[in-house]
């Protein structure tokens, strides 16, 4: 499986998702031996946190249907190489019913947390510096 990226503001890399989000060695709900698409993605990550790149928000908008496992193996690895010392952030983007399933696996202690769009994804990884947040009402 590929994961296509892009660019948006401010330096992050957008990583999209697709299809089904599996991992490897265990068998899924439906009782099929899941391939390592979930390692797959952790792998990408890493690679390119060893380039320089520290922003990331992965779009999981276009997963069809994920396991448990997959999702706490990369919500586990994410927050491994965040922790790093070289480590980046990352953000996630995914569907209400797929939020809840990283929200379980404990996403929402990644940097970037979980969102509904890859703007307020971008955004996160983005919090507004003092200068930019003017004055304090009166």
């Amino acid at each position: 499986m590929t994961f296509p990226a892009r660019w948006a503001a401010g330096d992050v890399l957008v990583v999209d998702v697709a299809g089904a989000f599996d991992v490897a060695g265990a068998f899924d709900d439906a009782g099929t031996f899941d391939d390592a698409v979930a390692a797959g993605l952790c792998g990408l990550l890493a690679r390119m946190a060893r380039t320089g790149q520290r922003l990331f928000a992965v779009d999981f908008l276009g997963v069809e249907r994920c396991t448990a496992g997959a999702v706490r193996q990369f919500v586990k690895t994410g927050l491994e190489a965040e922790r790093a010392p070289d480590g980046g952030s990352v953000a996630l983007v995914a569907t209400a019913a797929a939020r809840s399933a990283l929200r379980a696996a404990g996403a929402d202690r990644l940097t970037g947390g979980v969102h509904a769009t890859v703007t307020n994804a971008v955004e996160a990884l983005h919090p507004a510096a003092p200068e930019e947040l003017g004055e304090p009402a009166p």
